[in-house]
């Protein structure tokens, strides 16, 4: 019953992510993320042996503590990913308010000289 739940939320949710990138939503680019994440899922759903042997070979006793060791650490990656991303939008962020300055500036000059 639980494998069910997984394996139908799993494909609602790649379904969602594909919905939303062919409506020009979310960036092909960002959903490979989601889009991997669900047949992640789905897989694991069609075949929880593979958790199970995992967990045997991570020496851990509960499977469901090695899925949640997985995605724990899938949720860091993702996180880490997000703040790259980020801290490179602040950096063009200042670039572009560099430029703008500079556009100002110039446009104000031309403005000044036509006035005069």
């Amino acid at each position: 019953m639980l494998y069910t739940i997984l394996l139908t939320v799993s494909i609602i949710t790649l379904l969602y992510v594909l919905r939303s990138v062919i409506k020009n939503r979310l960036n092909i680019k960002y959903a490979m993320v989601w889009i991997l994440w669900a047949l992640g899922m789905i897989l694991i759903s069609i075949f929880p042996d593979i958790v199970i042997k995992l967990s045997g070979l991570l020496g851990i006793i509960v499977p469901s503590n090695t899925v949640f060791l997985i995605f724990i650490f899938l949720l860091y990656c993702l996180t880490f990913y997000v703040y790259l991303k980020l801290s490179r939008h602040n950096e063009d962020i200042i670039n572009l308010n560099y430029e703008l300055a500079a556009l100002k500036k110039k446009v104000e000059e031309l403005e000044k000289k036509q006035n005069d």
